[in-house]
């Protein structure tokens, strides 16, 4: 033990707010796998059921932080007991990081299910679609949407990716990434992708492709949708043409000439 030539009652103090910094950590990580029962189940009712507070960071590390960094050095009569000490507060510092990455990560999933909240109350939105998944920067997204058992010919229909800022901003600009689309007969057209949130590049738009293809047939539409189409929209403050087209053929979508685009959906037999 790194403790072992430290003065007993220092020894006591120090392992103690390790202790300490170690009940948190458990406690945390039981109440993320809460949280990612939800996220399995993908069901708004269970998100209705839990208490979406988020977790002070000062309430929980002011003590553990006061208590091990108040231990200097300079207490201790023999410097043999100098190691030990540095050796505390390195762990110290990593137990208090890994800490801080749960409270981090616990407090952004809160504010993803207020997203799915606010949007659902906002757009007073009944029967909602929601797909859970995680971006690049590995920060968890959600697909939502409304099943549209009501949309007739040329009726346009939303689909959002939020992350937890659509509720503090109360607004869909630069908060969340937004489809726009409309039925027509036998196809969804794609309007517009809000391209302007301040998450690019992160996976989201791929995400909404990868779910909407499904997402799709369990809408209640006139008729069978047998594919989805659009332009390429080029947005120079955001992202260039050339990338969108990249972006579209990565997700299987034909871009022709005139940059208009066009995916097949293989409909449920």
């Amino acid at each position: 033990m790194v403790y072992k030539n430290c003065r007993k009652k220092r020894r006591i103090k120090t392992e103690a707010s390790m202790k300490d910094l170690i009940s948190i950590q458990d406690i945390l990580q039981e109440k993320i796998n809460q949280l990612k029962k939800i996220i399995g189940s993908e069901d708004v009712n269970e998100i209705l059921k839990i208490d979406l507070g988020e977790i002070n960071t000062e309430s929980i590390l002011l003590d553990t932080e006061k208590s091990i960094h108040s231990l200097k050095c300079i207490d201790f009569k023999k410097g043999k007991c100098k190691a030990c000490i540095y050796e505390s507060i390195k762990r110290s510092n990593y137990l208090n990081e890994k800490v801080q990455e749960g409270i981090n990560k616990y407090n952004q999933y809160i504010n993803t299910f207020k997203d799915i909240l606010y949007l659902k109350n906002e757009k007073n939105i009944d029967d909602l679609v929601i797909r859970f998944g995680f971006d690049k920067n590995c920060d968890l997204i959600c697909l939502v949407c409304d099943k549209m058992k009501y949309y007739n010919n040329d009726e346009k229909g939303n689909v959002y990716i939020v992350y937890g800022d659509v509720h503090k901003t109360k607004s869909e600009y630069k908060s969340c990434l937004k489809m726009e689309f409309k039925y027509k007969d036998d196809y969804i057209y794609i309007d517009r992708i809000n391209a302007s949130t301040d998450k690019l590049r992160c996976g989201h738009a791929t995400f909404v492709f990868t779910k909407f293809n499904t997402l799709v047939q369990e809408m209640q539409f006139p008729k069978n949708v047998k594919c989805i189409k659009g332009y390429v929209n080029e947005n120079k403050k955001y992202i260039k043409r050339n990338d969108l087209i990249k972006f579209y053929k990565k997700n299987g979508f034909f871009v022709y000439k005139d940059l208009a685009f066009e995916k097949n959906i293989l409909n449920k037999i």
